[in-house]
This record gives structure tokens, sequence and C-alpha cells, in this order.
């Protein structure tokens, strides 16, 4: 097999992200996805791009999560265009509902801090929550009101993704494991698959949760999986289109249909939904739909997210093997970050000096912060 400027070991959301990136600077690309596993969180992942609606104010990754968020908003239209690929991005708002005077003191401080920061989020009292949602749950007090949040269809931007990078000149090998990276004297030459070795002098590692699976790493890779499961069914009739989150819990619509989950649970790599975790997604969308209780459920499905050790991704270069790059780690966060991860790396393997290119610190997503003492 020829050999590549870079290999990308997984076809994800965050693989096929970065290797469209480091396809657009003329590199050589050569992308392995397996695809064999269950569980594969781009799958059946929601979509959302919610920094505002999700996210503390001392969170680390505030501003560049939204700095994601908005990338979309030139990504989005230049995929389409190059691919004829719609990937369904909605940015009409995301909203987290209050039940009680805490719950609406402790949302309005929120938007106090965003407002600080720049941000734009405001407060919608009933009137205006019920006018904007009127089968929300009448106990509702008020909501938080994220206007510039949203969502889009992960599955189609990773076939966007993948698609652009092959059009300017990156190969796409699906269904193809890879046994191992090739190590030499703490530099990488290459990967094992198929009983051959495919050099390379970069080695991506973007296997989400299976990353730490891969042969021949020269440590441990600090991510575990942690099974988040889903329920869809239909949407409310006559009710409009929104996303409503009621603490953890979320309901969201995606083409007649309402997307409701969802759930965090250390199993390992048990890809498989539940009953207790249906009860629990059933819990959180009877709470902020009333009207769909007893609502058939058409699909339950769950899938395995990528969590490193501090919840933070690990997106940049092996601390002591040259040549061996990281983009895993992302949890709940992979497709808001996914295009913003792909530049990040493209900039950092081509040596771009951009304000970018300064985000990796010890204290962010540098992979070494877990190696370092």
């Amino acid at each position: 097999m020829a050999s590549s400027d870079v290999v990308v070991i997984g076809g994800g959301v965050v693989g096929a992200a970065c290797a469209r990136a480091l396809a657009h600077r003329a590199l050589k690309v050569t992308v392995f996805d397996d695809g064999g596993h269950q569980g594969i969180a781009t799958e059946v992942a929601g979509g959302m791009l919610a920094p505002l609606a999700e996210m503390k104010r001392d969170d680390p990754l505030l501003s560049l999560s939204v700095r994601a968020r908005d990338l979309y908003t030139n990504l989005v239209p230049a995929l389409e265009e190059a691919t004829g690929i719609e990937i369904g991005l909605w940015t009409e708002g995301i909203l987290q509902l209050a039940f009680s005077d805490d719950d609406a003191n402790r949302l309005k401080s929120a938007i106090a801090w965003q407002r600080q920061l720049g941000f734009n989020s405001d407060w919608l009292d009933v009137e205006e929550l019920t006018e904007r949602c009127p089968g929300i749950n009448p106990e509702a007090v008020g909501a938080m009101h994220a206007p510039q949040d949203g969502v889009l269809r992960p599955t189609l931007l990773r076939q966007a993704l993948l698609q652009d990078a092959k059009q300017h000149g990156a190969t796409i090998h699906e269904g193809t494991k890879i046994e191992g990276v090739r190590i030499e004297r703490n530099h990488v030459t290459g990967v094992h698959t198929n009983g051959e070795i495919v050099p390379a002098e970069t080695v991506l590692l973007a296997a989400g949760c299976w990353t730490k699976l891969i042969s021949g790493l020269p440590r441990p890779v600090a991510v575990e999986p942690i099974r988040g499961q889903m329920a869809v069914m239909a949407w409310p009739q006559d009710e409009p289109p929104a996303i409503v989150y009621a603490g953890a819990g979320y309901v969201m619509h995606r083409d007649g249909e309402a997307m409701a989950g969802s759930t965090m649970e250390h199993v390992g790599f048990d890809p498989n939904p539940t009953p207790n975790g249906l009860e629990t997604i059933r819990n959180a969308m009877l709470r902020v739909y009333p009207a769909l209780q007893g609502v058939t459920i058409k699909r339950h499905v769950a899938g395995l997210r990528p969590v490193s050790a501090d919840g933070r991704p690990l997106i940049g270069p092996d601390p002591a093997v040259q040549g061996l790059w990281y983009a895993t780690g992302h949890g709940r966060n992979g497709v808001l970050l996914a295009g913003l991860t792909g530049e990040i790396l493209a900039q950092e393997v081509t040596h771009e000096a951009t304000e970018d290119s300064s985000v990796n610190g010890p204290n962010c997503m540098d992979p070494g912060r877990f190696w370092r003492f």
C-alpha cells in the first residue's frame, strides 16, 4: 500500500473533519475507518451545537466551543456546495427550562455571566415560552434561550467531510481495521493493517473510545467509553420545532420526529440500550412535553462517547513520539468540536501560525497533560 503524509485512524465525525482540513492543505491523507464497532458515537449522536445551553462559566472550553459552533455557519454551506449533501444545520436556538424559583435564578445568573462575556442569551417568561412552545410542560416557570445554539445531522456532516476530503485527494478505506501503530526510536513510521505496513511519518488517532485499543502506542490513552442512550418517537402534533432541555435531559425535533435523551453510563464497551435507560429518557421527555405520554417509541439506540479522565478532549501531539497525534476524548461535544478540531490539528501539523494554534496548553487539551508530572 502506498505511503501517505498523514494516516488518520478513525472515520467518525472528528476523524473526517481532520482528514478534510489536512487534505485542504495539500497533504496526502489516508483514512482508515474500521466501521465494525457497535455503538459508534457519530451514528447515534443528537448533533446539538449547544455551548451556551450546556456549559458552565468556569469550563475552560467555553469560548472555544462557541467558536466551534460559529464555525459551522460557514463550514456547512461550503460543504453543501462542494458535495451536494444537505447537512441540516438549524440555528434557531435552544431552551433550558426552569421549574422553580431556584431554577429560574440559576438560569438568569447564567444569562448574566454569558452576556458579560459577550455571548448572546436571554430569558423567556411563561407567556413568551408558551407562545414559542405551546405544548411545553405548564409547570415550567420560564426558560433560558440561547438563540444561536442549534443542531445539525452528524451522519450527513461526516459523509460530507469525507467526500470533500476525497475530492481534495484523500484516500478513504472503509471497513479496514488498523492493527497497530509502528514506532521506531520515538518516531512514527507507519501503521499495520491486513498484514502489511502502510508507511507514514504522521499518524492521527481519532478512533473515539476505541483509540485506547490500538496496539503499539507508547502509553495507555486516557479515554474511556461512556454509554449514552436515546429514544425516537413522533413529534407532538401541531407543536413547532424546538430543542428543549430540562436539566440533563432534552427533547429535539428532527424530520417530524422527537429525539429524546440522554444517559451517561460507565459500562465499558457495552453498546446495548437498556430498559432502565429508556425509563430515564421517558421521565426526562415527559418533563418537557407531557403530550409524549403514551407515544410509541420508534427506535431506542445507544452510542459510546469517548470521555477523557478530566472531561476535555485530547487534541495535539504526543509528548514523546514524533509524528503521533491525538484527536479523541470529545465526550458529549464531538459534533460541536469536530470542525474546529480539524482546523486546529491541520494548523499544528502544518505549523501554521494562527490564533487557533495556541489553544493547546497543559491546562486545556494538550494530550501530554496526563503524562507530565
